[in-house]
């Protein structure tokens, strides 16, 4: 079997951690990072390096191609703006993969390109396969267990992340007194945070959600300090993300951001 992996790399640490973890297994790397959004750090950390500027697909499968790559893993923010802008100059490939889409889900995008990758026998893995320990396990992980009323805001906003990641609008939501005060769209988690805190004051409970049906492939919900310094920030005092679903990248300096603030984190079991 060919000892290679490609990382389809956007925005955030999320990509470094996977191309850590492969070389360490062992594995051959190769970062296709997305112009604007992959860290170019990134080039130290693995075997080679290219860049493909968003909406190239037809560059994306030459470059897995050129250096012999059959397995790949799609990890970083890329967010759904890039629809938006008209500046992105969308290649024959990406358009042939647009008009297969009814509608401009991130689960339907994504399925289909790993589709038009498959065609070249290129197989789009799970994005946690090497970083299965990093998934958040049940229970609280913090210091601070989780109050009565925070208890109810989890309920409330596990229920409403929920649908809310089911529609593809985003993966959380912000509660406080039982009411959802913030939800996010294209902004992401932290400005979504960031807003709940200007709106509610302290005290609220950040809760993110994978969709019911979660592809594993792509769009996991993550999770990493700067999150918790975000909630911590904003005054919420408690995070609860999807148990088994969502990754938690830099776990030491997540778990002691969270229990200098105070702050409970905890992973829910979703049935």
């Amino acid at each position: 079997m060919n000892n290679s992996c490609a990382i389809i790399a956007g925005a955030g640490g999320f990509p470094l951690h996977v191309a850590q973890e492969a070389r360490r297994q062992g594995l051959r790397v190769v970062a296709i990072g997305l112009q604007g959004w992959a860290d170019p750090g990134l080039t130290k950390h693995v075997d080679a390096y290219a860049e493909v500027a968003v909406g190239q697909l037809g560059r994306l499968i030459e470059q897995l191609k050129a250096h012999q790559v059959h397995r790949a893993v799609m990890a970083g923010k890329v967010t759904k703006e890039v629809l938006l802008d008209s500046r992105i100059g969308f290649d024959a490939e990406a358009l042939g993969v647009l008009n297969q889409v009814t509608d401009y889900s991130v689960s339907n995008l994504l399925g289909a390109i790993a589709q038009r990758l498959a065609k070249d026998g290129i197989e789009l893995l799970d994005s946690s396969t090497f970083l299965k320990p990093n998934l958040c396990p049940v229970g609280v992980l913090t210091q601070r267990q989780p109050t009565s009323a925070e208890q109810e805001g989890i309920r409330i906003g596990t229920s409403a992340a929920r649908q809310l990641a089911s529609l593809d609008v985003g993966q959380t939501v912000v509660v406080k007194g039982r009411v959802v005060v913030a939800v996010e769209a294209l902004e992401g988690t932290d400005a979504t945070i960031q807003r709940a805190g200007q709106l509610a004051g302290r005290d609220c409970v950040v809760v993110k959600m994978a969709s019911p049906t979660q592809d594993m492939r792509f769009d996991l919900p993550v999770l990493g300090p700067q999150t918790i310094v975000t909630a911590s920030a904003a005054g919420a005092s408690c995070v609860a993300v999807e148990a088994h679903k969502t990754l938690l990248l830099d776990k030491d300096q997540l778990l002691a951001h969270a229990n200098a603030a105070q702050l409970a984190l905890v992973g829910v079991e979703v049935p």
